[in-house]
């Protein structure tokens, strides 16, 4: 396994987390994290899994509502810096945040940057929800 997943993962199983695992291949590894009915998949790769990509698939859109739901994510990408918000081509509202980990931080980063998607998540419900279905 690569390290910076396996550190994350040992820090994970700490904390009496449930998470699933999934071995993408011999320089990817997923690690999924449920939450609130969503998953938030945290993808390490690289040759030590110092690459970590976050994606949480927040909300199917259905097509008359996209255009307002980019013109939100616009405006949700200047109000929070750490998570960019963006409809992919399924029509699926997603958040994401990159970053480069090191061995020595790579269990208070990821753990950080995980709590920051799901936080910023929640935060952003309510305009989402109202944009989507109101």
């Amino acid at each position: 396994m690569l390290p910076c997943a396996e550190l994350f993962k040992n820090e994970l199983d700490s904390k009496n987390l449930h998470y699933g695992y999934q071995q993408i291949d011999d320089n990817a590894v997923n690690i999924s994290f449920p939450y609130g009915g969503r998953v938030v998949n945290c993808i390490f790769s690289g040759d030590a899994g110092e690459y970590l990509s976050l994606y949480l698939t927040y909300e199917t859109v259905p097509e008359e509502k996209i255009a307002d739901l980019i013109f939100l994510c616009n405006e949700l990408n200047t109000t929070y810096k750490w998570v960019t918000f963006f409809v992919d081509k399924s029509c699926n509202l997603v958040l994401h945040d990159d970053a480069i980990l090191s061995l020595e931080s790579a269990v208070g980063e990821a753990f950080e940057l995980l709590l920051h998607i799901i936080s910023i998540g929640d935060k952003a419900k309510p305009v989402i929800m109202k944009t989507i279905y109101g």
